[in-house]
């Protein structure tokens, strides 16, 4: 083989390598925390830089993982029902509704609107 001295190297890595070191469990002992501000509508990229402010260098896509494989959608719901029991409910933003005038129906809708006939061809 030409390449002996690579291939050496190689398998001496993968001998060495420790699948338990390169998982996510840097974030499981503030797993209540994250569950917390996932309760609290916060997203991934936030609870990264968050992390990374005190100390904890971490990714995004690692908390999305993290998040999605110990947290079920019931519990992240309990959770924040329990959070909104504690602090009172939260406030609900109020859109004014629009007019519903005949040319604007069809734009609401989704729909188009009639075609008008035209005499100037």
């Amino acid at each position: 083989m030409e390449n002996t001295p690579l291939y050496a190297r190689l398998m001496e890595d993968a001998r060495r390598y420790n699948p338990a070191e390169h998982t996510r469990g840097l974030l499981a002992p503030y797993r209540d925390v994250l569950l917390l501000w996932r309760a609290k509508y916060m997203s991934y990229e936030q609870i990264a830089a968050t992390l990374t402010r005190h100390g904890l260098k971490v990714s995004s896509a690692a908390v999305g993982v993290f998040c999605r494989r110990a947290f079920t959608k019931g519990e992240i719901l309990r959770e924040r029902q329990r959070v909104e029991n504690e602090t009172g409910p939260k406030p609900v933003a109020v859109t004014p509704l629009l007019p519903l005038t005949p040319a604007a129906t069809p734009t609401i809708l989704g729909k188009r609107g009639p075609k008008i006939a035209r005499d100037n061809y």
